[in-house]
């Protein structure tokens, strides 16, 4: 299973042909190894070209002396924080990279170290390079660009490899999270949603199986640029929703829920971005 996972997330995890080396290959030859390095490439392109600023998570810290490789060869300023940076180094890069004039537009974290204790509201964007087993060290990691003091609207994007072990890993990860609320919901918690909404037996056996359907395929695709311009858009979460206009100018900007590439999460009505992911 680990095999499976570091050969989506990138194959010098299985070669470990740079081991030890100050001496990469061409950024070219870097991200022509691994289709999810050059959706990664085309995604930060539209980003920077719209001023964002942006979070990316791995759980491996290989990944991150590649991408801390990659992006210097680019000229591109990083900030890095993994279980070897100490207290007060963290402290001085996240003064840094939440500075409104500084130069910095990358922060690279592990998904463990990173995601607990860490307030970087400069970013508006969050990228998780890969999945965790355990969905709650996911919504951590997200949760860092959503803490208080967050003034600007925020997308989460998550790599996954169409037609690998990733999509089963998402699978299991939605599903966890979805029966918590089922839990939740039978022990009579406080909750936002009414008994109507509380999944029945056959709900839980759906939930459980893991056949594909048409629409699972039709997400494992590459997305083309027009598709992720349209996903890139935030319009949607600018717009107040207050005058009938805005509402109808805001509604021209509407996703379907899955496309050839994509699958979009949404939150819940009240609980915020983290309160739940539905799949």
């Amino acid at each position: 299973m680990i095999q499976l996972r570091k050969n989506c997330n990138h194959p010098d995890l299985l070669e470990s042909a740079f081991d030890g080396s100050y001496f990469y290959p061409p950024v070219e030859q870097i991200v022509g190894q691994c289709g999810k390095f050059q959706l990664l490439e085309r995604l930060l392109t539209k980003l920077f070209a719209r001023k964002h600023k942006v979070l990316i998570f791995s759980q491996w810290t290989k990944i991150l002396d590649i991408m801390d490789y990659y992006f210097s060869e680019k000229g591109l300023k990083v900030c890095r924080i993994d279980g070897s940076v100490k207290l007060e180094e963290r402290r001085r890069q996240i003064n840094e990279f939440n500075d409104v004039d500084s130069d910095f537009r990358i922060f690279l974290l592990s998904t463990r170290a990173g995601g607990l204790g860490i307030n970087l509201t400069a970013a508006d964007t969050c990228v998780l390079y890969d999945s965790d087993w355990n969905p709650q060290m996911d919504l951590q990691a997200m949760d860092r660009c959503h803490r208080i003091g967050q003034t600007k609207p925020v997308h989460v994007y998550r790599l996954a490899t169409a037609q690998s072990v990733e999509g089963r890993m998402l699978k299991r990860a939605f599903s966890k999270l979805r029966l918590e609320h089922v839990v939740i919901g039978k022990g009579q918690f406080k909750a936002e949603r009414t008994l109507n909404n509380i999944m029945e037996e056959e709900d839980l056996l759906e939930l459980l199986q893991e056949e594909e359907d048409d629409e699972d395929k039709m997400v494992q695709t590459e997305i083309s640029d027009e598709d992720m311009e349209k996903v890139l858009d935030r319009t949607d979460l600018l717009v107040a929703s207050g005058a009938d206009d805005e509402d109808a100018k805001a509604e021209k900007f509407v996703l379907p829920l899955k496309g050839p590439g994509w699958e979009v999460v949404i939150p819940t009505a009240t609980g915020g971005v983290l309160s739940t992911l539905n799949s």
